[in-house]
């Protein structure tokens, strides 16, 4: 505040009193009760700005779900099923995994069993990411008209069709002997698959899901997988041990997985790294 622009608020009083000693007597007293004014408006306006900070915090909502299991792998799948039940779209690379308890399997008998406890936080980026700055999303013409370049390079007989679902986008190829498109065990139609995600889907955070199928290779082979799966948790708790299965990709030990889930005699967890990642079943702890 210049000191110029304070004035005796009575010119009367002022003169009454007399001389310019007074005078400046009352411009200190002014100055001081401006100063102490504005230092109460500071205040205020500092309280105000707090109470913004707080609101602005309340409105960064953090998602996050804890899973607890037998192993820290299981828990950290449960984990991840229970925050993508809060956020549909969440893609597992954007979540980050808080090893909260590595478990312990206790001792005789399994006195002191400790289970694996897993938090699985989305990541803050990803909650206020802008999907609208990705692009339009991939497309089931996209997905056909690299499939059908790819079988045509491969000189395959075959027809693609694709559409869209809620869960994916999908491409069926048809044709006579497609035996050489899905390869042993499906390995060539699983890279064809993959490959595609990558096209389709480019560079955007959050990717569909694409799947490639012929002639129904897929639900053959989902079948195969269950009964496997059956076969696999029978032969555990009959040994009352762990038993390993081959290493799959990441699709088909999610069909493991999701088929033994509410099998009350074992539980599942994947171990190990990509490409010899493989599903273990393991005899479900009894709790006499």
């Amino acid at each position: 505040m210049d000191g110029s622009e304070l004035q005796p608020t009575d010119d009367a009083a002022a003169d009454f009193l007399g001389g310019p000693e007074n005078e400046r007597l009352d411009d200190d007293r002014d100055l001081d009760h401006d100063l102490k004014d504005e230092g109460e408006n500071d205040d205020d306006l500092g309280d105000e700005e707090a109470d913004e900070d707080d609101e602005g915090d309340d409105e960064e909502e953090t998602h996050a779900t804890i899973g607890s299991a037998a192993t820290v792998e299981a828990a950290k799948r449960l984990a991840l099923e229970g925050l993508r039940k809060i956020v549909p779209s969440a893609d597992e690379a954007d979540v980050e995994f808080i090893v909260l308890e590595e478990g312990s399997k206790g001792g005789l008998f399994g006195r002191g069993k400790v289970e694996a406890q897993v938090e699985a936080r989305l990541r803050p980026a990803t909650s206020v990411a802008e999907p609208a700055d990705e692009g339009p999303p991939p497309s089931a013409g996209a997905l056909r008209e690299f499939v059908q370049g790819v079988v045509d390079r491969m000189g395959v007989e075959a027809a693609v069709e694709a559409y869209d679902t809620p869960e994916a986008v999908r491409a069926e190829i048809s044709g006579d002997d497609l035996g050489i498109l899905i390869g042993r065990h499906g390995t060539t139609i699983d890279a064809l698959q993959y490959i595609s995600a990558i096209v389709v889907n480019g560079d955007r955070r959050h990717r569909r899901q694409v799947v490639v199928d012929a002639e129904g290779y897929r639900a053959r082979r989902e079948v195969s997988l269950k009964a496997l799966a059956d076969r696999m948790a029978q032969k555990a708790t009959r040994e009352a041990g762990s038993v390993q299965l081959k290493p799959m990709t990441a699709a088909e030990r999610k069909v493991i997985h999701l088929h033994l889930r509410d099998d009350p005699r074992v539980a599942t967890a994947s171990e190990g790294n990509e490409p010899f990642r493989a599903v273990v079943i393991s005899p479900r702890q009894r709790h006499d």
